[in-house]
């Protein structure tokens, strides 16, 4: 089993005073973000973050648990307030999924790409996922819990609710095995500058990260629809408020919330090396 998280390794990659709530790191904790929520609802000061060894009730999105094995991965919560409307919001899942990607990148895990709207991908195989929730909505400003799982020294028999296929980091890069705190440490850095990016210019982002946003183009993809249909088609991109452009039928539509899963690539796809 992986050594615990080192608190002291994580307030290292840390400005003074940049994250006036703290750090705060559980054995166990129901679940990051609902632990980060109800601290905002008592009155925390934001930014906080929260990571845990074990969740027992880890939240996936649409509701899905996530599974989180004692030490086995990195469970992360950013508590971060935004002083831009909650609509604004929309791409913000997908720009912390390219932060992991910044930060596997840097620990020399390669195909690693996102998948819209909240997934990271290594070769396919899912090694991280986001879940974006919010809090003390306003007109011009919300609070937003960012929960990150990254995926790092699975057990073998682990099951999963998930039909995608998994991986971590000790099967996605050449041993020897990174530190996971220092994994973590990184995964902290690269979300807040995220957040700090994306409060001064949201809009900008889709042109500043256009290499990584290319995965989203010209990929086969299977969409099903929140009534229950599938429909096959090809992406075309985003728009500037997140939504996937897919062409089905000659026909461009787009979809702020949906399940979309990547078909097998044909030739003249885009490759998920970068």
């Amino acid at each position: 089993m992986p050594a615990q998280l080192n608190k002291d390794r994580i307030y290292d990659v840390i400005d003074d005073g940049a994250l006036t709530g703290g750090v705060h790191l559980f054995d166990t904790v129901d679940s990051t973000n609902a632990w980060s929520l109800r601290q905002c609802e008592q009155g925390r000061e934001l930014p906080f973050v929260c990571f845990a060894e074990h969740q027992t009730k880890g939240r996936g999105r649409r509701g899905h648990h996530w599974v989180s094995p004692e030490r086995a991965n990195i469970y992360m919560s950013l508590a971060w307030a935004f002083k831009l409307p909650v609509n604004s919001l929309g791409m913000l899942s997908l720009m912390q999924g390219i932060a992991v990607v910044q930060c596997l990148r840097r620990f020399d895990v390669e195909a690693v790409e996102i998948k819209w709207p909240n997934d990271v991908l290594v070769n396919g195989a899912k090694i991280a996922g986001i879940l974006i929730e919010t809090t003390s909505v306003r007109a011009e400003s919300c609070k937003a819990i960012i929960g990150i799982g990254l995926n790092y020294q699975m057990p073998e028999d682990i099951i999963t609710e998930s039909t995608m296929t998994w991986t971590d980091v000790a099967h996605a890069r050449p041993q020897p095995l990174p530190d996971r705190s220092e994994i973590a440490a990184c995964l902290l850095q690269q979300a807040m500058a995220m957040c700090q990016r994306y409060q001064q210019s949201a809009a900008a982002l889709v042109a500043d990260y256009s290499d990584e946003l290319e995965v989203l183009v010209n990929r086969s993809v299977e969409v099903l629809h929140e009534d229950g249909r599938k429909l096959t088609g090809t992406t075309m991109g985003l728009t500037t408020q997140g939504e996937l452009r897919v062409m089905i039928d000659n026909r461009e539509q787009r979809f702020s919330s949906a399940d979309i899963s990547l078909l097998p690539r044909v030739q003249g796809e885009n490759s998920a090396d970068h």
